[in-house]
């Protein structure tokens, strides 16, 4: 009889092998693992804005940045673009000083270049490095194995049963890398073959050296298991979720191009198989196959009614649905390089091994599909002097059309603004797209974006953005024609010792409900060099949320505490407030209130070795646990 490991044993088993690493390797490492405010911001924009897995995926990535940074001498112009960390003035500005005065060597260097103002600085000292690329590329240094575990337990107070997630990625200098995830929520039991409820493995390969200035073709790197692609402004193959928020100017735009290996969680995000880039200094190419399990429930033998993406495996009806059917993917996407502009195609096709079974409404109408399906995009981005212009066009199979063009301009460090238009027809249906968008796919709506963001004194922010969107033809639960146009006010000044305080404004109206007006008043104090204190009032006539928060750093970094009350008082889920908790790494950690309440929680962060964190964090809804143990290379 198959022996089912229970939650308990399954956290011993994870605790254990921790230990393990824990006190047979010794380290020289010491990581931050604390999220700067302007990330921290962005996430609550993209949380409150109905993107919820987008904002997971955020925050997963910049705690990976954090314990692995960029080499800010090696980045090539693309790269610091892809990074999403830096403006396109910055970008401009760091490739200037490097060709004319060499390696940026530190911080203080740094804050030199045109641009780079405190917050910037902060924001750079997180997540780059500044080794110089002469020893970088020496013969003389040696690469070995790097190693990176982690394991994060959480327990609902409310529910039996536990999730765990476990994490563990080896590197072997920059050249070749592995990792394997697993997860499990709570309730869910082992899948036949005796793994957990989610298990993702993948292996990659990138040739070691600079590329070089010759036109030789030269293979980039290989992956193989779990990855993404994401290529154009995501039109037609983007492996993450379409988000609609108010962001800096220069979120607007997408810089993809590239296969990764797939890390995160998410259950139905990814693709499953292999992919190679290779290329020259002016030409890429990436080829891609996938093979993937998809949550479907499926009636007969042959078809399929609906797709599950939650995830959740916990009953036997969810569990039924586990991999019932699977889904085929294999394309590409060329690209060429030339002075300062940049030109994709990108073209792939996919299908289910089950016939579709949904029930036809007029809502869904154009986005039901049998068999063979596709996409073909074509994206430009091109940049001159202080300006940004990025478009994409694409097609699918029926065939029908989707377009999404916009326009940046970044003059000097003050100033930054951006123009976004987009047209998606009623009829394209694109599986695999997470272009711009304000609703879960790309298609019926005709729509344009503005947004400035100006310092008109020093530490003064100011940002405004604003957005109409029009939908021709019904959507879910709304018959016929329909609109929304939306605008925010932000003003922002912060201190040089980090004490800030925000006022913001959000202003909404649908044509269904009428219109919203929604505030915030977000103040930040640094007491002392370990001692913080924070408080947030936001809400609107339905209701608010208020909070006040403390916090503690010691001055060698081995502590980090903090606490915090939040009072909620709204009328119903719409008028629902989200604020950003801080919490464990590799955990979502922005809650929605509404109804009536209080809630509270305690964090807590130890540092007992250069090489180790430990997190605690209880709450009124939960307890979770997360150690991390980072072994260089």
């Amino acid at each position: 009889m198959r022996r089912e490991i229970v939650g308990f044993e399954r956290v011993l088993i994870a605790i254990a092998i921790a230990v393990a690493i824990f006190f047979c390797t010794t380290s020289d490492c010491k990581g931050q693992h604390r999220l700067p405010h302007q990330l921290i911001s962005m996430i609550e924009d993209i949380a409150s804005s109905g993107g919820e897995e987008a904002a997971l995926e955020l925050q997963l990535k910049y705690e990976e940045l954090l314990s692995s940074p960029l080499e800010i001498n090696m980045l090539t112009r693309r790269q610091m673009e892809e990074c999403g960390l830096l403006t396109p003035f910055q970008i401009e500005s760091i490739l200037d000083y490097r060709k004319e005065y060499g390696d940026i060597l530190s911080l203080s260097e740094l804050s030199l270049v045109d641009g780079f103002g405190q917050e910037a600085i902060e924001l750079v000292s997180y997540f780059f490095r500044f080794s110089s690329l002469q020893a970088i590329a020496s013969p003389l240094v040696e690469e070995s194995f790097g190693h990176r575990f982690s394991t994060k337990v959480r327990k609902k107070r409310d529910s039996e049963g536990i999730s765990l997630t476990s994490k563990y990625k080896i590197e072997y200098g920059k050249r070749i890398s592995a990792g394997l995830t697993i997860d499990s929520d709570a309730g869910e039991k082992l899948t036949p073959y005796y793994l957990p409820d989610f298990t993702s493995l993948h292996l990659a390969y990138s040739p070691p050296g600079i590329p070089d200035s010759d036109k030789k073709l030269r293979l980039e790197r290989v992956v193989i298991g779990d990855y993404v692609a994401r290529f154009g402004q995501g039109l037609a193959l983007w492996k993450a979720f379409p988000v609609s928020f108010f962001g800096t100017p220069s979120s607007l735009i997408k810089r993809g191009g590239t296969i990764a290996p797939y890390t995160s969680t998410d259950e139905s995000n990814f693709l499953r198989g292999a992919g190679i880039t290779f290329g020259s200094k002016e030409i890429e190419c990436s080829l891609f196959a996938s093979y993937n399990g998809v949550d479907a429930r499926v009636v007969g033998d042959s078809c399929y009614t609906s797709i599950i993406r939650d995830g959740l495996h916990t009953t036997d009806a969810e569990r039924a649905t586990r991999n019932s059917m699977h889904e085929y993917l294999f394309g590409g996407h060329l690209s060429y390089d030339f002075n300062r502009m940049h030109l994709g195609v990108t073209a792939l096709c996919y299908g289910y091994d089950k016939c579709n079974a949904r029930r036809v409404q007029e809502y869904n109408r154009y986005q039901i599909y049998n068999g063979l399906w596709g996409n073909m995009a074509l994206d430009l981005y091109s940049s001159w002097r202080s300006f940004r212009f990025f478009a994409e066009a694409a097609l699918d199979f029926r065939p029908a059309a989707a377009l999404l063009c916009g326009l940046l301009w970044n003059p000097d460090y003050k100033l930054e603004m951006a123009l976004l238009f987009r047209a998606y027809g009623k009829g394209y249906t694109a599986t695999h797209a997470a272009a711009y968008s304000t609703l879960s796919n790309c298609s019926n709506q005709y729509g344009t974006t503005a947004s400035l963001k100006y310092m008109p004194f020093r530490n003064w922010t100011f940002s405004l953005s604003a957005e109409y969107s029009a939908y021709p033809w019904s959507r879910y639960r709304i018959e016929g024609p329909s609109w929304d146009s939306r605008a925010r006010f932000d003003l922002m000044r912060e201190s040089r010792n980090g004490s800030k305080i925000q006022i913001r404004l959000d202003w909404r109206h649908k044509s269904e409900s009428g219109s919203t007006l929604k505030g915030r008043l977000h103040t930040l104090f640094v007491l002392s060099q370990c001692w913080s204190l924070s408080a947030r009032i936001e809400g609107g006539v339905k209701g608010f949320a208020t909070y006040g928060e403390l916090g503690f750093r010691s001055r060698d970094r081995r502590w980090d505490l903090c606490a915090r009350g939040t009072y909620y008082n709204t009328e119903d889920w719409k008028s629902r407030v989200y604020i950003y908790e801080r919490g464990v790494p590799q955990s979502f950690s922005v809650e929605n209130y509404y109804g009536k309440g209080w809630s509270w929680y305690f964090l807590m962060k130890w540092s007992p070795a250069r090489f180790a964190d430990l997190w605690l964090k209880y709450s009124k809804s939960y307890c979770a646990f997360f150690i991390l143990i980072t072994i260089p290379g």
